[in-house]
């Protein structure tokens, strides 16, 4: 590891900036955030707060102008780059020169590219139907993702984020992109472009302001919840296996939507509250459809957290409109339901907590997901689901052997139904489980082996009496630049 030193003298923080954490060597999740608002990222997991230095150090290395967000990070872990001595001079030398040029806008691309190679096995009672699936989404096969970001600030304390984005792991027809037999096997990279494979199309834009010391604003016409939420709701990472398992056990509270829509932050000291809105037609000028309409697509966000240096509590509650795939993980009698005209109300409750140093240790995240839908006057309710549920438990090593290999494994119950309209309880259940390690071969190449098992891929639409389940293996291969 570089090493860098950087004493009090040397840098002057803003008068707003303010320590996040305590010093300490481990790297809290609020400082991992900041980390990635600051978009000083590393291709490893921080490890310890001393790493978390020479990553910074890189940044202002690579960077042409010194952000708020670089200030506050410079504040935060202050006392380890100055135990770290040995480049001062190089510090020095270039905080001068980017505090000289003062600020100018620059744009920074930042890209990821994914490729699986895997397959899936199907295992069950009812041979009709095992044939069927195995015939459809059996086979070995590879796809790809590419994501690539472009990041502007004018003032130094703004972001402007557009992504492209383009792929081939097909929504409507490969298990792999959530086609079948159900949306549970959809990978987290998963995704193609207007049901096109190889095309790149804008898949992100927005555009996010401080107001005051403690309000951040966002605003764009394709964003989504995750960027305009306050707090994580879990140390799980969200580049795994299973796109599932990145929603905190809760798919009805922390989503997918996304749209035109903005939203705000509140953040003081360990707490912070957040409100979004987004609708997925937003673009739309036809009747009913806008910002605001009935068949806007919409889903309203409201989250409160608490942060300490090693756990944290998140609670959410989210309103949602029927009818437009915006809950994307539950059973697939669940997710017909969903498709009724009405409201969905979805509560989330999550907590994680990770060790002071790492080691054998793991990480442990935890969510739980309660929703309430509501239909229109003129559905026919009865039969339709009135009440579920869903949780999730995932661990996570970071640095397994101090080799720099991650490993986790998480198990959960996707969203299923728990009461019917009609005041039944259906035979929806089903666990889904899913276990990866890490293994970086450079700075910039991951390989992460994983595997996975759904127990129950169609819930309640399984044959009376008969049982079907789904086992998957892939290798992902990860190269950031």
């Amino acid at each position: 590891m570089a090493a860098v030193l950087c004493s009090t003298q040397t840098f002057s923080v803003s008068p707003q900036t303010q320590h996040l954490e305590p010093a300490s060597t481990t790297v809290s999740p609020k400082l991992r955030e900041l980390f990635r608002k600051a978009d000083c990222a590393s291709t490893q997991p921080l490890q310890d707060r001393y790493q978390a230095a020479d990553v910074l150090h890189q940044c202002l290395e690579n960077t042409v102008t010194m952000t708020d967000l670089l200030w506050r990070l410079l504040s935060e872990i202050q006392s380890e780059l100055s135990a770290l001595n040995l480049q001062i001079e190089r510090v020095e030398q270039r905080t001068t020169e980017l505090e000289n040029l003062g600020f100018s806008p620059t744009t920074k691309l930042r890209g990821v590219s994914s490729f699986i190679l895997g397959g899936n096995l199907f295992s069950g009672s009812d041979a009709d139907l095992l044939s069927s699936i195995r015939s459809s989404y059996g086979a070995l096969q590879s796809g790809y993702d590419q994501k690539l970001t472009l990041r502007t600030s004018f003032t130094g304390k703004d972001l402007l984020n557009i992504r492209l984005r383009g792929g081939n792991l097909d929504t409507s027809a490969d298990s792999f992109g959530g086609g079948g037999p159900s949306k549970l096997s959809e990978l987290e990279v998963a995704f193609q472009q207007s049901r096109s494979p190889d095309l790149i199309g804008v898949n992100r834009a927005w555009y996010q302001f401080p107001l005051g010391k403690n309000w951040t604003i966002t605003l764009g016409s394709r964003v989504n919840q995750t960027v305009m939420l306050g707090m994580r709701p879990s140390l799980y990472p969200e580049d795994t296996v299973l796109d599932l398992f990145t929603q905190a056990g809760a798919s009805g509270a922390y989503s997918s939507n996304l749209g035109a829509g903005g939203g705000v932050i509140w953040e003081q000291g360990s707490f912070s509250a957040s409100a979004n809105y987004i609708a997925g037609r937003g673009n739309e000028g036809s009747g009913g459809s806008g910002l605001i309409g009935e068949e806007s697509g919409s889903s309203s966000t409201l989250q409160l957290g608490y942060a300490r240096q090693n756990w944290g509590v998140v609670a959410a509650v989210v309103a949602i409109e029927n009818g437009f795939g915006i809950i994307d993980y539950a059973s697939p009698f669940t997710l017909r339901s969903f498709e009724q005209p009405g409201i969905t109300t979805s509560t989330a409750l999550s907590g994680y907590w990770q060790p002071s140093e790492a080691g054998w240790l793991p990480s442990v995240s935890l969510g739980w997901g309660w929703n309430s839908t509501r239909y229109r006057k003129e559905v026919d309710r009865q039969g339709l689901v009135a009440i579920s549920q869903s949780w999730t438990v995932a661990i996570q090593w970071s640095d397994l052997f101090n080799t720099g290999t991650a490993m986790g494994a998480a198990v959960g119950q996707p969203i299923f139904a728990t009461a019917l309209v009609s005041g039944t309880s259906p035979d929806d259940a089903g666990y889904v489980m899913e276990w990866w390690t890490m293994l970086p071969v450079t700075d910039a190449i991951t390989v992460t082996p994983a595997v996975f098992f759904l127990s129950r891929p169609l819930g309640a639409d399984t044959p009376e009496d008969q049982r079907l389940s789904q086992f998957g293996a892939l290798v992902k291969t990860t190269l950031r630049f």
